[in-house]
């Protein structure tokens, strides 16, 4: 296994003479065989090794092993071993994400925090690529979502991504490395646990030498993604102005081209990555002319041949809610609504859905869209704090010229949904929501 991490470091220039790594170290296999290779190769890369664990305040006394666990083998190494934890439940619920998100934010956060000029080697697998590919197609991914976890992000490196499972295991049982073990892993009430101890392995019985022809098929992926990443780049480079983009270039593109390259265009505009629908709405607006709101509540105008970004307006508006499409001033907004026939059962929305679904009986009088108001404010489902719109939207950055931009629906009591936001928690849908309402942006 040497050899194939060694080839694989080469390969992606993982690695240069003198180079400080941080080892993310959990305890468990991976982390410890991706520890043990790369302080085998120190010396020849001239590397500075170190460690970081972060406890994540999930498993209490289980986690505490782990993290003892690995002071333990750090000090009998001679490695230097940084220890961090958060109570990733708790701040999960109040951003309002969920806790693989929130542990994986605050995780590298920690990592950034302790050596901010190191290099991050993290313990990914070929094995964590195929559960994630899988988890990928079945929400629908692109071709990048489909390149699953890269070798390399920013000051990222994965050694072992190369490396099936079984042959991290193996390598720890022949080099006699003790690991801890996650029981987290071995439940299936988690999508990427279904995934590994179900679908991949009816894939291995359909061809037994799966892990191999996955690893052909994504490094192909990789490659074509880093093709098109790169003939889009140069497609929005012809295209630049001082202010703005020539439209001509980007139309004239392939539509894969052209969907790539306006997502390029839109995230250097607005600063956010852009959403599939903003997507489509500028590649519109750059055949037909027009205007659209994107990420961020920014909008792109298609004027005299260029696209460029313009100032919202700043005039308040308002107008009736009704069933259907909304055609507003700055965007499209589908209200459906379900009867009691549509019986709701929260375990089957996903965060997202629930965050734009209104408890229809909970509403006081007609539903109102508007532009933001002075004084406006709202109290988010499952956040148990209210706060003032204009003070959210300063956490977000949007700017205020920008904000009344953003759609807000009310009913006669006040604020129940913000576009990008969510719900109010006093209309938010439960288990006993006969009618509901869900929001979409068209």
């Amino acid at each position: 296994m040497n050899l194939k991490v060694k080839q694989t470091i080469e390969r992606h220039h993982m690695l240069n003479p003198g180079d400080t790594v941080l080892v993310a170290l959990s305890g468990g296999a991976d982390s410890m065989a991706l520890l043990n290779v790369l302080y085998s190769l120190k010396d020849e890369y001239s590397l500075t090794l170190c460690a970081a664990h972060f406890n994540h305040g999930i498993r209490g006394e289980e986690a505490k092993r782990d993290e003892n666990f690995c002071v333990e083998i750090c000090r009998e190494m001679g490695i230097e071993l940084f220890v961090g934890s958060e109570d990733i439940p708790a701040l999960s619920k109040q951003r309002g994400i969920g806790e693989e998100e929130c542990g994986r934010q605050e995780r590298y956060a920690f990592f950034e925090r302790v050596a901010p000029t190191a290099k991050v080697a993290t313990a990914h697998t070929l094995s964590d690529c195929e559960e994630t590919f899988l988890f990928n197609l079945a929400r629908g991914a692109s071709l990048k979502g489909l390149t699953s976890i890269p070798p390399v992000r920013g000051n990222i490196i994965r050694p072992l991504i190369n490396c099936s499972r079984a042959e991290v295991e193996c390598y720890c049982e022949q080099n006699n490395i003790e690991f801890v073990t996650d029981s987290t892993n071995l439940q299936d009430e988690y999508t990427r646990n279904r995934i590994r101890h179900r679908a991949v392995p009816e894939l291995k019985n359909i061809n037994p030498s799966f892990d191999a022809a996955f690893s052909r098929c994504i490094n192909s992926l990789r490659e074509d993604e880093e093709l098109l990443t790169l003939l889009s780049v140069a497609a929005v480079e012809r295209a630049r102005l001082a202010d703005g983009f020539l439209t001509e270039p980007i139309a004239l593109l392939h539509p894969s081209l052209k969907r790539r390259a306006v997502a390029v265009i839109i995230e250097e505009m607005t600063g956010n990555k852009p959403q599939l629908h903003h997507i489509e709405a500028v590649c519109d607006i750059i055949e037909n002319g027009g205007d659209t709101q994107v990420s961020g509540g920014f909008s792109l105008r298609v004027s005299s041949g260029a696209l460029r970004r313009v100032k919202a307006k700043s005039d308040e508006w308002c107008c009736e809610a009704n069933f259907g499409l909304n055609k507003l001033p700055y965007g499209d907004i589908k209200l459906e609504l379900f009867d009691k026939n549509n019986k709701i059962n929260i375990q089957n929305f996903n965060k997202q859905l629930l965050d734009n679904a209104l408890n229809y009986d909970k509403i006081n009088g007609k539903l109102f869209f508007g532009s933001i108001r002075e004084g406006d404010k709202i109290r988010l489902r499952g956040r148990g704090v209210t706060k003032q719109l204009r003070r959210i939207f300063s956490e977000m950055h949007i700017e205020p010229e920008l904000r009344r931009s953003i759609p807000v629906l009310r009913d006669d009591d006040g604020v129940v949904w913000v576009c990008g936001v969510g719900v109010a928690d006093r209309a938010a849908v439960d288990n006993g929501t006969d009618s509901f309402v869900i929001v979409t942006t068209a």
